[in-house]
């Protein structure tokens, strides 16, 4: 038998060792059913008849979720380019620059 042959056949059969050891995990099982029910509520829209998860009774169902700390994100770049603070009413912090500690001597 070529010594290629024997690196192969120990190669798959360390693979197969690593499939079984997977496979038998708990946590890849819960793993694989939690991407199937995002992908099935995706699909074919909330189960009715399972509880509400965390926070989801006193979410906004008007509000996008998912861009909401980006647009502010956004918005808050975009003022600060500009030059307007987010918040007109409050007084901007004093600049110290080298040149106003000169002009108080």
């Amino acid at each position: 038998m070529a010594p290629w042959n024997l690196i192969l056949r120990m190669v798959v059969a360390a693979e197969d060792y690593i499939v079984a050891q997977i496979l038998r995990s708990p946590a890849f099982h819960r793993g694989v059913r939690s991407i199937h029910d995002r992908v099935q509520e995706h699909r074919h829209g909330r189960n009715p008849h399972e509880p509400l998860r965390p926070g989801e009774a006193t979410r906004d169902p008007d509000q996008q979720s998912s861009s909401g700390f980006l647009s502010h994100f956004i918005d808050e770049l975009r003022n600060q380019a500009r030059g307007q603070p987010t918040d007109p009413n409050r007084p901007m912090p004093p600049s110290t620059t080298t040149k106003d500690k000169t002009d108080k001597r």
